[in-house]
């Protein structure tokens, strides 16, 4: 009898290299607020979201036609026509244009992954196409954590560990991090509001007033697209052939 592929959990950016992401499908999970936004701007009609690792890759894409976003320790960079908000792209005009995007932690995390089989990415307001393709898959899946600067953080894991009780029954699980993912969120399933309110990230964006950002960021199913990452940028894999 064969045996049900792996889902395992990577809680940090800086522990990809402890797993071979070649033999994986990868998530890339980064709620607050990198894949949320991702997902807004391809459902408000970005052909493309091309992520990038420095805000100086993120500035010369601007001469190529690309509107700009650069995000660096929860704020918004001068020079930039968007931050990492999730409101910044539901209130711009978005229809057919790209979007290059560097963020504090997603885009680290995705370009960090590129050599996986395939790339998505992940977030709560894209949580039932996310599972509907992933149950699709007959392969490894590989969760990964953007954290906060390479530390492990509250909401990318809750998040991580919802994915994986979700699709206990078609992927096997037999690691530590992802029992611990689990247990999070089976123990925060009905309060993650007041779980993630006591997360560090949390404060920050508090301390910022994005409140707001963070309340939007737990709505479920509000972007039914699935951000698929090729050739360096993300596309709706629902919406285009790849």
């Amino acid at each position: 009898m064969k045996l049900r592929p792996l889902i395992r959990v990577c809680l940090s950016t800086v522990l990809i290299p402890q797993f071979k992401v070649e033999d994986y499908v990868v998530v890339v999970i980064d709620i607050l607020r990198a894949t949320t936004s991702f997902a807004v701007a391809l459902h408000r009609g970005a052909s493309e979201v091309r992520p990038v690792p420095s805000l100086r890759a993120c500035r010369a894409l601007r001469k190529q036609g690309y509107l700009t976003a650069a995000e660096r320790g929860a704020q918004k960079v001068p020079g930039f026509d968007f931050g990492n908000s999730p409101y910044d792209f539901l209130e711009a005009d978005l229809q057919g244009k790209k979007l290059a995007i560097t963020t504090t932690n997603g885009t680290k995390a995705l370009w960090a992954v590129r050599g996986a089989k395939k790339v998505v990415t992940g977030a709560f307001v894209n949580m039932s196409a996310l599972l509907h393709w992933l149950r699709q898959q007959d392969e490894p899946i590989l969760l990964v954590c953007a954290g906060w600067k390479d530390q492990v953080n509250m909401e990318d894991t809750l998040f991580a560990g919802a994915v994986a009780t979700e699709l206990e029954g078609d992927f096997r699980v037999n690691d530590d991090a992802t029992l611990i993912a689990m247990s999070l969120y089976q123990l925060a399933e009905h309060r993650k509001k007041y779980y993630l309110e006591h997360s560090a990230h949390f404060d920050r964006l508090v301390e910022l007033g994005m409140q707001q950002d963070v309340k939007y960021c737990l709505r479920r199913d509000l972007h039914p697209v699935l951000p698929f990452y090729r050739d360096g940028t993300l596309v709706d894999l629902l919406s285009v052939q790849v």
